[in-house]
């Protein structure tokens, strides 16, 4: 998404959902205004650009949005799981994204299972739990209202199962129809405090094969015209002995775009980022909120991100903040990520954040 070079005025853009700081920087990074609500109002973004924490999630956005003005708007994660409310608030301002009818066919497992089979994609077998008793060998039971992993587990009742595929987690980040770019998806980290099946991060560029990119290529083609995507877009995949297996499509701008982005712009170099989750609850005192703001660099390429504000609450297995590397390789960055995530560990526990 470039600005309109014809225009004399700056389009400002909204940016809502759980999260809105990635976005809201690409959008700045490419010349844009921008205007945004979420959960966090983190104060790295409120140095930037005007932003209005929601406390009525998500429903909170439609008054929000009809009074903001703004030229267009797009939102993130974990709103492709409310297609009717993304219609609603694309009757406020024009929506730069998919439509709820787009939403609520991809983000079906069952319907994704069957055009993804019959055009020749893996995808792992998919059943509801009316189905469950034909369940044999590992499945990972997922909920329709997950993101970033939530919702997913091995053991419980769950509105649909899937058959485990083991190997490393990548995503492949679209625009439209093209691929943008390849990324491994860290998942599960213990030094980042993640759950199991919780993302915590994103490194990219990771290699493949030209098999893989042509694979890739027919796939971005056959979602934009099967379900009209539009926009970016992310597919979550797992590698295994050299195939690549589709797991999910997250039809909206993921974690993933900013660091794709940050890669096809240094080429040569590697980049990444890592969420801190909360090992047990916390409250930020206003020395650590400093601290973190003092090192977080500039929207351009920060270091830190998305820094809580003073006084906040963050529960056990909420995000804490965000942490990025640059390295000559994949292997480089995911090693600088871990070692600055236990020295901010070290630094939680010597109480800059306090219990």
């Amino acid at each position: 998404m470039k600005p309109n070079c014809n225009s004399d005025e700056t389009q400002t853009i909204a940016v809502v959902g759980a999260s809105a700081r990635a976005a809201a920087f690409s959008l700045l990074r490419a010349g844009y205004k921008v205007v945004a609500a979420d959960l966090f109002a983190d104060v790295d973004l409120v140095g930037h650009c005007p932003v209005t924490r929601i406390t009525d999630y998500p429903q909170g956005f439609v008054p929000w949005l009809a009074e903001t003005v703004c030229d267009s708007w797009l939102y993130t994660g974990a709103l492709e799981n409310y297609p009717t409310l993304v219609d609603e608030l694309a009757t406020l301002r024009r929506l730069e994204g998919n439509s709820g009818e787009g939403l609520r066919r991809v983000r079906d497992p069952l319907d994704l299972q069957s055009v993804l089979h019959q055009a020749g994609f893996l995808f792992p077998q998919t059943i509801t739990a009316d189905d469950g008793l034909l369940r044999k060998g590992s499945w990972l039971g997922k909920t329709y209202q997950g993101s970033s992993g939530c919702g997913v587990g091995t053991s419980g009742k769950a509105p649909y199962y899937q058959q485990f595929v083991s190997g490393i987690p990548l995503s492949a980040v679209f625009q439209g129809c093209a691929l943008q770019g390849v990324t491994r998806q860290l998942v599960g980290e213990t030094c980042a405090g993640a759950a199991p099946f919780q993302y915590c991060g994103t490194i990219s560029p990771w290699p493949i094969s030209h098999e893989a990119q042509h694979y890739l290529q027919r796939l971005g083609t056959l979602l934009s015209e099967e379900y009209h995507l539009v926009g970016y877009y992310g597919v979550d995949l797992i590698a295994h002995e050299g195939q690549l297996w589709i797991i999910e499509i997250n039809p909206r701008y993921t974690a993933a775009v900013e660091i794709v982005q940050q890669a096809c712009e240094d080429v040569g170099s590697c980049f990444g980022k890592m969420i801190l989750y909360a090992e047990s609850p916390l409250t930020v005192e206003a020395s650590m909120r400093d601290q973190c703001l003092s090192k977080s660099g500039c929207y351009s390429w920060p270091t830190m991100a998305d820094i809580p504000a003073a006084g906040s609450q963050i529960a056990e297995g909420q995000p804490i903040l965000t942490i990025f590397a640059k390295g000559e390789s994949p292997v480089d960055v995911h090693l600088e990520l871990q070692k600055k995530a236990e020295e901010l560990r070290l630094q939680i526990h010597a109480g800059a954040i306090s219990c």
